[in-house]
C-alpha cells in the first residue's frame, strides 16, 4: 500500500471526474436537411452543440421537403461543401466526427452504379411452375418480370427495376401437401436446359411444383441524393470496391484528409443492415455465392434451394420460409439454412468489413457498425472486424439481454461498445427520465458511448418548416436532443454527469463472470418495437419499457433470471469466436485481460464440433462448463414464438456430417471435473457455486431489483449499480461482495466529487458494500485496494427541515416569429431556410403549492416549457465534519433541471431520485434556493394540434394507419423539498 504521502491510485481520476474529457461525453446523431444549410446554420449548430456539453456528431443526409435534389442531396457541391464545413468544426472544437456510408442511414450506397452493376446489391428470385404427369412443360423457361408492381420498402428511396436478369437453376421437388416438399425427391433440371428452354414431365403422377431461380439487381435505391444512390452488395468484392473507389476518389478530397488527420476520432458509421429483396425468393445473392457455398460447406446448394426461399417483414427476424420439408427431413433441411447464411457471414466479414476497415484505417478513420442484424448474418462473429461495436435502444427497447448480445465480441475483444439512444416512436412527448432509464440500463451491460438519436438543426426548408423546428428523423419518429428542448438548458451539466459514468467505466477491463455460447442469425432486433397486447391495443412506448419485459422478469434470450438476481454478470457470444489465436484461456479465465469469463454455460441444440472440441481442450486445463438443457429463448416477439434448446449440443449446426463426432467430443467433456450439466436452467447458480464459480461483484443476498457492471483497474475496482424497476419497483438495499479489501468512495456524477462511502465491511478476503438505492437510481463507486478499509454503518439521514413557502414562475415556450436566413455563395442561386424562433412568456403563478403545471391556477395543460421555484429554509448550524446536507426535491415529474444555493453554481440531479448535496453551499442562518425544472414539448403540442395529422410509427410499421396518441402530461417540481442531514 502507498504510504501516507504517496498518490493513490485514485488520484489520477481525479481531474477526469471533475470536469470529464470530451471524448467520454455523449455524442449525437445529426439530421442534415441534405446540404440545404447555410455555412452560418451549420457553424451556429456545431457551436451549439459543443456549448451544451456533447462530445461529436455524426452527420447523414436526411430527404427534405421543398427543395431541389440535385443541387442539396447527398454527392452535390452543396453536400460536399458542407460536409466539409462540418469536419473542419467539430475538428477545430475537439469534437469526434462520423461520417455514413452513404445517404440517409440504412445501408451503403452509391450514385456510381445502377442495378445491374456488379456492385450493386442483388438477390435470387424465383418463378414457381405446377408440373403434372401427362401434361408437363415445354418451351422457354419463365423469367422475372422486373417491372412487376410490389409493394414498396419503408425505408426511404424506392425501387428502381434493373433491366437484366441471370438464369441460376431450375429444380423440381414433389407436393407433399399445402407449403410441403419431398426433400429427397429434389431434381436438379438445370442440365437439362437449353438455350433457355426446358421440356420436362414427372415421371410418377404426384403434383409437382418447378423453381427457376433467377439472379438480378435488387434495385434498392437510397435518397436524397443528387442523382440516384443504389445498395451494394454487401456480399461481394466488388460492392465494396466500389464503395472504395468512389469514397478514395471523390468525397476524400485532400482538402477533406487534411483535417481527418487533425481528428483522432473521425469514424465512418456503418447503421442499420436495412438491405431488402424485392422478388419472390428472397435470397441475398451475388456472383461467387454459389461457389463459395460449395467450397465451404462441401456441397451444392442449388438442390436446396425451394427451402431457402422466403417472405421477410422488414427485418430477417421476422423470416417464413415459403416452404417446408417433412417432419422427418426438417432436421436436415435446418442444416442447409444455416449453412446458407453462415456462408452469407464469411462473405460479410471478408467481402465489406474487412477490406472496408482497411481502406478507413489507411485514411485515418475508424469504423464503428451496428453489425449484422437486420439480415441474416451471425450476431456476434463480426465483432473482431470492426473498431466499435454498436447496439440501439429503438429495435431492442432498451432491454438488459438485448445489451447483453453484443456485450460478447466488445468485451472479448477490447472494442468500443456504444449504443444508438433515444429513438422511440414517441417524438417529443416523454419526459427526460425515460431517456435516463435508457442510458443507465445501457451501462449495466457496459455500453459506456452514448450516441443520442438525435440532433437537428431547427431550421430547415422555407415553406416546410414550422415550429418547434426543422424535423430531420421524420415527427413521428425518435426524439430530438437538440436547442428546440426547454431541458436543453441543463445539458452542460447532464452531458457532464452522462460523461463521469462513461469514464470511470471505460477504465480498467471489464470483468464478466460468465460467458454463453449462442448463435444466432436472425436475432429478434424487432423485439422493442412490438407494441400490441393479446387484443391488439397499441400499448404505449413508455409502458412497455417501464412495465413490461425485464421490468416483468422477462428477459428475452436467457430467460432465467438466477445469475442477475444473485448479482453475476454474463454476456453471450458466437463460439466460434473461441477458436481465435487472440482469445485465450490462463490460469482458469477466457480472455483474462478482457472478460475474464470464469465458465462458458453450453445450451444450444446446435454446436459446433470444432467448438466443441475447444471446449473439452480447454476443460482439460481448467475451464468450467457448465451444459444446461431445456433453456427457452425468443425467436419472434411480435408472434410470440420461442425455441426450447431440449438438449444441449445435441447436433451440428450445419450439413457437415459430424453429429456423431459432436456426441463422442460432449460425452468426452461431461466426464470431466470442471464440467457439470443440469436439466433445467433454473439450476444454474447452484451448479456454476459447484465448480467454484464465485461472482466477482455478487450480491450477499439475492435482489431482484438492481443489476450490476464491475472494471477492475489496478488496485481500483470501479462498480457500478442499477434499481432497473423505475416504474413498479420500491426501495432496495443491496449487499455487494467485491475481491480484496479496500476502501470505498461514492462518486457523484452531477459533481465529480468523491466521498468515502458509509456501509462497508471486511468479509474474509471481500470488502461488502452496502447501498441503498430508490427506483431508477444508480450508484458509481470505487474501491481503491491500496487502502485497507475502515468498517462503517450506513448512514443515517434525518429530516432536518421540510421547504416550503415557495415563489414559482413558469415560462411558457410557444411558436415565435420564422427568421430567415439567406445565403449566396456566388454560384449563381441564393440558398434560403428558415428557423422558427421560440416566444417565451413568463406565467406568474398565485400561490406556494407544489402542483402539476396544469393544475397550477394561471398555467394549465397546455403549457410546456421551464419553470423557476424560489424559497428560503433556516438552518442552525451547517454541517459538522462527516455530516452532509442534502437537499431531496422529491419528485420533479422526470424533468431535467437544477438547483442553485445562495446564489452559487447550479447543479445537475438525477431525475429519478432528485438529491442534491449541498453541504459545501449550506450556511447557518438563511438559505435562499432556485430550483428550475423543465419538460418536454408534449402539452404545448397537443395545444397546437401537432400530433393530429402524424401516423402512430409502432403500427405503421406493422403495417396499421392509425394516428399518435398521447396525453397530456404532469410537469414540474411536485416535492416534497426537504433538507436532509446525513452522517
Amino acid at each position: 500500500m502507498p504510504a501516507a504521502d504517496q498518490p493513490r491510485p485514485l488520484d489520477a481520476h481525479r481531474a477526469a471526474l471533475e470536469d470529464p474529457p470530451i471524448e467520454y461525453r455523449p455524442e449525437l446523431r445529426w439530421w442534415l436537411a441534405e446540404g440545404l444549410h447555410t455555412d452560418r446554420t451549420l457553424r451556429f449548430e456545431i457551436d451549439a452543440a459543443h456549448r451544451l456539453g456533447f462530445g461529436g456528431m455524426e452527420f447523414l443526409a436526411m430527404d427534405e421537403q421543398a427543395i431541389d435534389h440535385s443541387r442539396y442531396g447527398w454527392g452535390s457541391e452543396e453536400w460536399v461543401h458542407d460536409s466539409q464545413l462540418v469536419v473542419e468544426e467539430t475538428t477545430a472544437r475537439g469534437m469526434s466526427v462520423s461520417f455514413t456510408s452513404g445517404t440517409n442511414w440504412s445501408n451503403a450506397n452509391l450514385p456510381t452504379i445502377d442495378p445491374d452493376h456488379p456492385a450493386a446489391a442483388r438477390e435470387l428470385n424465383v418463378v414457381v411452375e405446377e408440373v403434372r404427369a401427362g401434361a408437363g412443360r415445354t418451351g422457354a423457361l419463365r423469367r422475372i418480370d422486373l417491372d412487376a408492381q410490389r409493394e414498396e420498402s419503408l425505408l426511404p428511396g424506392h425501387r428502381v427495376p434493373p433491366k437484366t436478369q441471370e438464369f441460376f437453376a431450375v429444380v423440381a421437388a414433389p407436393l407433399v401437401a399445402d407449403g410441403v416438399l419431398d426433400a429427397d425427391g429434389v431434381l436438379d433440371l438445370t442440365p437439362l436446359v437449353a438455350d433457355g428452354a426446358l421440356d420436362w414431365e414427372p415421371a410418377d403422377d404426384r403434383e409437382w411444383r418447378l423453381f427457376t431461380f433467377w439472379s438480378h439487381g435488387t434495385g434498392q435505391t437510397a435518397s436524397p441524393s443528387a442523382s440516384v444512390n443504389y445498395t451494394v452488395n454487401y456480399l461481394e468484392r466488388a460492392g465494396v470496391d466500389a464503395v472504395i473507389d468512389y469514397w478514395g476518389s471523390t468525397v476524400l478530397t485532400p482538402e477533406l484528409r487534411e483535417l481527418i488527420a487533425r481528428n483522432p476520432r473521425a469514424q465512418m458509421y456503418m447503421d442499420s443492415l436495412e438491405l431488402n429483396t424485392w422478388g419472390e425468393g428472397g435470397l441475398f445473392w451475388g456472383a461467387s455465392v454459389a461457389r463459395e457455398f460449395r467450397e465451404r460447406r462441401g456441397y451444392d446448394i442449388t438442390p436446396w434451394l425451394p427451402f431457402l426461399t422466403r417472405s421477410v417483414l422488414l427485418m430477417a427476424s421476422a423470416t417464413t420460409y415459403r416452404y417446408q420439408p417433412t417432419d422427418a427431413q426438417r432436421a436436415t433441411v435446418e442444416k442447409v439454412r444455416h449453412d446458407y447464411v453462415e456462408t452469407l457471414t464469411d462473405l460479410y466479414i471478408e467481402n465489406m468489413l474487412r477490406p472496408f476497415a482497411a481502406f478507413l484505417h489507411e485514411n485515418g478513420i475508424l469504423l464503428r457498425s451496428e453489425i449484422s442484424y437486420g439480415l441474416p448474418f451471425e450476431l456476434t462473429r463480426p465483432g473482431p472486424e470492426v473498431d466499435g461495436i454498436e447496439t440501439e435502444s429503438l429495435e431492442f427497447g432498451s432491454q438488459i439481454d438485448a445489451y447483453r448480445l453484443l456485450a460478447g465480441p466488445a468485451h472479448l475483444f477490447g472494442k468500443q461498445y456504444s449504443s444508438e439512444t433515444g429513438a422511440t416512436t414517441r417524438n417529443h412527448m416523454l419526459d427526460h427520465r425515460f431517456y435516463d432509464q435508457i442510458i443507465a440500463t445501457q451501462l449495466a451491460a457496459g455500453i459506456t458511448k452514448t450516441v443520442l438519436h438525435g440532433w437537428a438543426s431547427t431550421a430547415g426548408a422555407e415553406g416546410a418548416t414550422e415550429w418547434p423546428g426543422h424535423e430531420g428523423m421524420w415527427p413521428g419518429f425518435s426524439e430530438r436532443f437538440d436547442l428546440r428542448q426547454p431541458a436543453s438548458e441543463f445539458y452542460p451539466q447532464w452531458n457532464r454527469a452522462v460523461g463521469r459514468y462513461q469514464y470511470l467505466l471505460r477504465q480498467g477491463r471489464p470483468r464478466i463472470d460468465v460467458g454463453i455460447l449462442r448463435t444466432d442469425h436472425f436475432v429478434d432486433n424487432m423485439s422493442g418495437m412490438s407494441f400490441l397486447d393479446e387484443a391488439g391495443k397499441r400499448i404505449p412506448d413508455e409502458v412497455a419499457y417501464g412495465r413490461h419485459w425485464m421490468r416483468n422478469r422477462e428477459n428475452h434470450w436467457w430467460q432465467d433470471l438466477g445469475m442477475q438476481d444473485a448479482g453475476w454478470s454474463y454476456e453471450f457470444l458466437d463460439g466460434s469466436l473461441l477458436l481465435r489465436d487472440d482469445v485465450v484461456l490462463r490460469e482458469g479465465l477466457v480472455q483474462p485481460d478482457g472478460p475474464g469469463y470464469q465458465a462458458l454455460i453450453v445450451y444450444q441444440e446446435a454446436l459446433s464440433a470444432d467448438v466443441a472440441q475447444h471446449l473439452l481442450d480447454w476443460a482439460r486445463q481448467g475451464l468450467r462448463v457448465l451444459i444446461v438443457n431445456g433453456a427457452r429463448e425468443l425467436k419472434l416477439l411480435l408472434r410470440g414464438e420461442h425455441v426450447v434448446n431440449e438438449r444441449a449440443a445435441s447436433r451440428t449446426p450445419g450439413l457437415d456430417h459430424r453429429d456423431d463426432e459432436l456426441a463422442a467430443t460432449m460425452a468426452e467433456l461431461r466426464g470431466l471435473p470442471t464440467v457439470a450439466e443440469v436439466d433445467d436452467p433454473a439450476q444454474t447458480v447452484a451448479a456454476l457455486r459447484g465448480l467454484g464459480v464465485e461472482g466477482r461483484a455478487e450480491f450477499v443476498a439475492e435482489n431482484r431489483n438492481v443489476l450490476g457492471y464491475l472494471r477492475e483497474d489496478g488496485e481500483l475496482l470501479h462498480v457500478y449499480l442499477y434499481h432497473f424497476l423505475y416504474e413498479t419497483g420500491e426501495d432496495t438495499v443491496v449487499e455487494v461482495a467485491l475481491p480484496g479489501l479496500g476502501t470505498p468512495y461514492r462518486v457523484d456524477p452531477w459533481s465529480g466529487d468523491l466521498a468515502e462511502h458509509r456501509g462497508v465491511r471486511a468479509d474474509g478476503d471481500r470488502t461488502v458494500l452496502t447501498v441503498a438505492l430508490a427506483p431508477g437510481e444508480t450508484a458509481l463507486l470505487t474501491v481503491d485496494r491500496s487502502q485497507a478499509p475502515v468498517a462503517s454503518a450506513v448512514a443515517a439521514r434525518e429530516v432536518v427541515r421540510e421547504v416550503g413557502g415557495w415563489s414559482i414562475a413558469v415560462e411558457s415556450w410557444d411558436a415565435g416569429e420564422n427568421e430567415l436566413i439567406v445565403e449566396d455563395r456566388g454560384l449563381g442561386y441564393e440558398t434560403r431556410e428558415v428557423r422558427p424562433t421560440t416566444a417565451v412568456t413568463a406565467l406568474p403563478v398565485t400561490g406556494s403549492d407544489l402542483l402539476p403545471w396544469s393544475d397550477l391556477p394561471g398555467v394549465g395543460p397546455e403549457v410546456s416549457g421551464v419553470a423557476e421555484y424560489r424559497a428560503s429554509f433556516a438552518l442552525d448550524a451547517p454541517a459538522a465534519p462527516g455530516e452532509r446536507l442534502l437537499l431531496d426535491l422529491g419528485s420533479t415529474a422526470g424533468g431535467l433541471g437544477s438547483v442553485g444555493l445562495n446564489g452559487g453554481e447550479a447543479v445537475g440531479f438525477d431525475t429519478s431520485r432528485p438529491v442534491v448535496d449541498i453541504t459545501a453551499a449550506a450556511r447557518a442562518g438563511v438559505n435562499t434556493v432556485v430550483v428550475r425544472v423543465a419538460s418536454s414539448l408534449n402539452n404545448r403540442l397537443i395545444a397546437r394540434g401537432y400530433y393530429d395529422d402524424i401516423p402512430d410509427m409502432g403500427l405503421f410499421l406493422l403495417g396499421r394507419q392509425e394516428a399518435h396518441v398521447t396525453v397530456v402530461r404532469p410537469h414540474g417540481l411536485l416535492g416534497p423539498v426537504s433538507v436532509v442531514r446525513e452522517g
